[in-house]
């Protein structure tokens, strides 16, 4: 069968819609299916010794595959945040003379405890458990989804 130039168009506008509607639908797909943790990732960490972070200081580390950080709040208290902006995901950066997280990309603030204080953000930091075992300060996960 000869291939005509009718047909031939046809199939490369068949394979280029194809390809466009791929990269259409796969991120609508990755929205509605929330990610699980991942494999092998800790889900309870030990991230500092309970004396190592003064009151309004935080420290940044790995959790579940992804930048966090430990705060230790004004009265003492601990809060565990990720550290991904919930705009975009990029990654915050804590500003230690005014007491708040920043995002560089878009210019999203967020308070110590991770509230939106400045758009374009419109959800709080995601929140993990923190626990406090002899001297170590461990982080869990709250429910099971990342």
């Amino acid at each position: 069968m000869a291939i005509t130039r009718r047909n031939f168009l046809d199939r490369i506008l068949s394979g280029g819609a194809a390809i466009v509607g791929a990269y259409v639908i796969y991120p609508v797909i990755r929205f509605l299916i929330p990610p699980t943790i991942p494999l092998g990732a800790q889900t309870k960490v030990e991230v500092a010794a309970v004396d190592e972070l003064k009151p309004n200081t935080a420290k940044f580390f790995r959790f579940l595959d992804k930048p966090a950080v430990l705060v230790r709040l004004p009265d003492g208290k601990y809060e565990a945040l990720s550290a991904k902006c919930t705009h975009l995901g990029c990654t915050v950066s804590f500003e230690d003379t005014q007491d708040k997280f920043y995002c560089n990309c878009h210019g999203s603030e967020f308070n110590i405890d991770g509230t939106v204080l400045k758009g374009p953000a419109q959800l709080p930091l995601q929140q993990y458990e923190v626990s406090i075992s002899g001297s170590e300060i461990f982080v869990t996960t709250r429910n099971q989804h990342a």
